[in-house]
């Protein structure tokens, strides 16, 4: 399979070229093809551990490239993927780096190959976006890999059954997809019906659900239900404003199909506001109610990000100020509070743009705590990227 992944991935990047025969004028392909993307160099400096005096030091070159193809008025063909370059520290010095770089197996299938990895480095390509959509009328078709998002929230998503993502993996703006069939028929302006199948972890576990999109008294609601992770889920979710802020929410009811593990709640809560100065107010606080009432301790290899392990703990507190300095440049702090061990994190983020495709973010992570609770041996680091979009 990862042979065939890596041709795949040549094929991928050879698309450009079929329309390039012609030099004058467009060919059909030509005018119904779109291709964009962008190339970035990230650099991290980090510490292992509080106090430390020992830093290490990553390079990350990331390329990507998203390619559609708009068949006719009904079609459409969707490609994406990356290539990625690591060289540093990690892949020397991080347990199971280079098995885990670019891993893809919560797939049904896998379309990531590592071309070379050595000591110190590791480079991988892989395909995120592969799928066919197709829409007529009140109805759409969607098939293959793609990215299902039913959340509401913009740190936790207990209603994101199919692709759950961290808040630290700040460098993935557009977050892991699915393989899934996706039906989804439109029932008003703002409503609709949708219904999902999507196999994971090479077609070992297969997974259904269904969502009921409306509004009600000025507020955008969604209602869920499906059997997903080996767990049956209820969910629900709503978007609205109070007084100018916003206001949304969404949760998720786990019944386990398996022994040895109790039903849970998982439920997350949103108020932002944007003041007339571009001063923006985030916070946001989630509960489980499986979550840990005490010390946690450090998050292991073999942890799984699920919709039901977003928190380990019983509660915790986001909260963010975002400021625009000026049209080109912002600045931000962020927090998360853990309550079962009153461990926390601390972000500050720069971003300034150069032109309308080129821009800097400075993006600082530092996490505190005791030795056995969840952020203590976090450590901390910084991280500079630049990014050129084209």
């Amino acid at each position: 399979m990862k042979k065939i992944a890596g041709a795949f991935f040549i094929i991928l990047w050879c698309i450009p070229l079929l329309g390039l025969g012609q030099e004058k004028g467009k060919s059909k392909f030509q005018e119904n093809f779109q291709a964009n993307g962008y190339l970035k160099y990230m650099q991290t400096v980090a510490s292992l551990s509080e106090g430390s005096d020992q830093w290490f030091i990553d390079n990350l070159i990331h390329n990507r490239l998203n390619f559609s193809y708009y068949a006719n008025d009904h079609l459409t063909l969707h490609l994406a993927g990356r290539n990625r370059m690591i060289y540093g520290a990690s892949p020397e010095l991080v347990p199971g780096f280079k098995k885990g770089f670019g891993a893809q197996d919560q797939y049904a299938l896998n379309m990531s190959h590592s071309w070379a990895s050595g000591s110190s480095y590791v480079i991988n390509s892989e395909i995120d976006r592969a799928y066919l959509d197709y829409n007529k009328g009140d109805w759409q078709f969607t098939v293959g890999r793609q990215r299902i998002n039913w959340g509401v929230s913009m740190v936790w998503n207990p209603n994101d059954l199919f692709n759950t993502y961290s808040f630290f993996d700040f460098d993935y703006e557009e977050r892991p997809g699915a393989d899934a069939i996706l039906l989804r028929r439109y029932l008003g302006p703002v409503s609709s019906l949708e219904v999902v199948y999507s196999p994971s972890n090479g077609f070992d576990f297969h997974n259904f659900a269904g969502l009921y999109k409306f509004n009600l008294w000025q507020y955008d609601f969604q209602l869920l239900a499906g059997y997903v992770r080996q767990n049956y889920n209820l969910g629900m979710g709503w978007e609205g404003q109070i007084g100018g802020a916003g206001f949304k929410g969404e949760g998720s009811w786990f019944i386990p199909d398996y022994a040895g593990e109790e039903a849970s709640l998982v439920l997350d809560i949103s108020l932002d506001y944007t003041f007339t100065n571009s001063l923006y107010l985030h916070t946001e606080t989630i509960y489980n109610s499986a979550g840990a009432t005490s010390a946690i301790g450090p998050i292991m290899g073999d942890f799984q990000l699920t919709p039901k392990t977003l928190s380990l703990s019983r509660f915790a507190f986001f909260n963010e100020a975002q400021y625009q300095i000026s049209p080109l440049t912002r600045l931000g702090v962020n927090s998360i509070i853990n309550s079962s061990d009153g461990s926390y994190y601390i972000g500050g983020n720069l971003n300034t743009s150069f032109s309308d495709n080129f821009e800097l973010l400075v993006f600082g992570l530092f996490f505190f705590g005791e030795e056995n609770s969840l952020y203590g041996m976090g450590g901390s680091q910084i991280n500079w990227r630049l990014k050129y979009s084209f």
